[in-house]
């Protein structure tokens, strides 16, 4: 039986730890030649070194563009045009609106949102009619929780920036999407409930699913999105995140 990304070429930010390393390892299993970036190499390193299915393990700091032309000259070098891109990147100080610097504000920015807008246009030369744009955004990005404004808004930006993709390169036959994860088992989630397990109950209490995403749930969504599988599907945002907000 064929693997979904038998032999096809695949970028993943992000990729050495929560949803970007489920991403890259489940697409490893079905058959994908990967580009893995992170801002801590020796992290990738011992998570991919030595997989004859990781073409390139790059230490990219995803705010800065030249730092995002490595993966560009990486997807080049291999002389294949990709099947998909998905910048991983993100997460951001959280503070109330009183206490936010210029400082975080930015950094929250370029982690999610020029982060992905640049890792898409660097390898967009290297994308062709088959090709897919899988965005992470979040709940947060239309629910609007407090102490997080600014990421909040960066999160919408994503969602909205699927869509722009998709009304500027549909022409090109390149699809663009975004997944949209709840609370998920993640370090940044626990870094969020800071331990509490009052507060991890209370939040399990409000998921009609009835427990906290994996990253590998959010994978899987991932998977079907940079496949063939979804061909129909362009300008979407899936939300993943077992019902919360829809009690």
């Amino acid at each position: 039986m064929r693997k979904l990304l038998d032999k096809e070429l695949v970028v993943v930010t992000g990729a050495a730890n929560g949803i970007g390393r489920a991403i890259a390892e489940r697409f490893i299993s079905e058959g994908a030649d990967l580009i893995v970036s992170d801002h801590n190499l020796e992290n990738a390193k011992k998570v991919y070194e030595g997989n004859s299915q990781v073409v390139d393990i790059l230490e990219v700091d995803a705010t800065n563009v030249n730092d995002l032309e490595k993966i560009a000259e990486s997807v080049k070098k291999t002389g294949r045009k990709l099947k998909a891109v998905l910048p991983i990147v993100g997460n951001g100080p959280q503070s109330p609106i009183p206490e936010v610097t210029p400082e975080q504000f930015h950094l929250t920015m370029n982690l999610n949102v020029f982060s992905a807008f640049f890792t898409v246009q660097k390898v967009l030369p290297y994308m062709s009619n088959k090709s897919s744009i899988v965005l992470i955004s979040s709940i947060a990005g239309f629910q609007g929780g407090k102490n997080a404004i600014v990421y909040n808004a960066a999160k919408a930006a994503v969602r909205s920036m699927a869509r722009s993709f998709t009304g500027e390169l549909a022409v090109k036959g390149i699809r663009a999407n975004a997944i949209s994860p709840g609370p998920t088992e993640t370090k940044a989630f626990t870094n969020f409930i800071h331990g509490d397990e009052e507060r991890r109950s209370q939040i399990v209490s409000q998921l009609p699913i009835g427990h906290i995403g994996k990253p590998s749930e959010i994978a899987a969504i991932a998977l079907f999105l940079a496949s063939d599988e979804s061909s129909y599907v362009t300008g979407a945002e899936i939300i993943a995140d077992g019902g919360f907000t829809n009690r």
